[in-house]
């Protein structure tokens, strides 16, 4: 999978904003960065580097439909990512980032609106049990 290419997010404050509300301290934001681009498939990915940086993609058309409160979970799912690898060098969706993201409160399922077709729609899955 090639590493996200697009805008880079230059708005930190929002991020450090979400890493503090889910309860990840210590998260090196500088040790990474977050680039908003052009994929549909996924509403965000993460891209862990051995040096210990880490790279967070964000869909920009979910961006732009949901804004950052309708992006929040989203984020919040990358960098736990982020911050299991920085910290534990853990990568995936295993035991392990199951029990931080039920611990933090991360949400497993996006709210019916992030995929742009309204109420009725069916939830995008932020991650597989």
């Amino acid at each position: 999978m090639p590493a996200p290419k697009g805008i880079v997010l230059s708005d930190l404050d929002w991020v450090d904003r979400v890493a503090q509300q889910y309860r990840m301290d210590n998260l090196d934001l500088a040790a990474g960065s977050i680039v908003l681009e052009r994929i549909e498939s996924a509403g965000g990915r993460c891209f862990c580097y051995p040096d210990g940086s880490w790279l967070i993609g964000l869909s920009l058309p979910r961006f732009q439909r949901c804004g950052r409160s309708g992006m929040e979970s989203i984020l919040a799912h990358e960098l736990l990512h982020a911050w299991l690898w920085s910290r534990h060098r853990y990568t995936g969706h295993g035991p392990v980032f199951l029990r931080h993201a039920s611990v933090r409160g991360i949400p497993r399922w996006c709210p019916p609106t992030h995929d742009g077709r309204g109420q009725n729609s069916r939830q995008l899955l932020l991650f597989d049990i």
